[in-house]
């Protein structure tokens, strides 16, 4: 039997502070938010925006209809993330348009996102971040900037590990004005930062596992 966030968190004795949130990056059906809902999970995050390196990056398709099925389910709570396109072997659109048609899609369909992520990390299909430790930090620069120009709430999602192979040091530091999300899959629900890097001296939220029941969604935390 899987026990509920709220049981879990009296047998613990874990503070009820901490809002527990689902990130998905698949098409995810009504009846699985629901069960995520009825377990505690108070926060829906949905992938904005991918790399789509072939085409020069591109919002989700599977975004706004995830986005209705999780507040059909009943979400009230929304993030999305924003993976850019990057990388020296790919023709990507340029920043500024990557993330206006993010905010373009969020405007026009008035999603209520709290919130946008900027994606920090590599993967094995696009070959992202392929600049050098500090080509790398020029073009996160670029693509923070981008964001910024929106005016939009947005925040940092990475690990530490990414942030060292992708800038060459823990101690480089970005955008530690705004707040970090990091993943590190401990299984430990608190927002303990036990590795400051970046410049961060504390975490806003922690995906602490990529296990679900439904195999659809990681698993974190957040402050509020």
């Amino acid at each position: 039997m899987r026990l509920s966030i709220a049981t879990i968190l009296a047998f613990t004795g874990i503070s009820c502070a901490l809002t527990h949130a689902v990130d998905s990056s698949s098409h995810v059906s009504t009846v699985i938010y629901k069960k995520a809902l009825s377990e505690g999970f108070t926060r829906a995050i949905f992938r904005g925006y991918q790399e789509a390196c072939g085409s020069g990056g591109r919002v989700d398709p599977n975004f706004v209809p995830s986005y209705k099925n999780a507040q059909a389910a009943g979400y009230k709570n929304f993030d999305a993330y924003f993976f850019p396109c990057s990388g020296k072997d790919n023709k990507c659109k340029p920043y500024s348009t990557q993330i206006h048609e993010l905010v373009d899609t969020i405007e026009k369909n008035k999603l209520a996102i709290r919130r946008i992520w900027i994606d920090i990390e590599t993967d094995r299909i696009c070959n992202p971040w392929n600049y050098g430790s500090q080509g790398n930090i020029a073009e996160a620069k670029k693509i923070i900037q981008a964001v910024r120009d929106t005016k939009k709430d947005f925040g940092i999602y990475t690990s530490a590990s990414k942030w060292v192979n992708i800038f060459g040091s823990k101690n480089v530091v970005l955008a530690n004005d705004v707040p970090l999300w990091f993943a590190k899959f401990d299984n430990v629900e608190t927002l303990d930062l036990v590795s400051p890097f970046g410049g961060w001296t504390k975490a806003d939220a922690k995906q602490y596992t990529d296990k679900s029941g439904s195999g659809q969604f990681d698993l974190n935390v957040f402050s509020a």
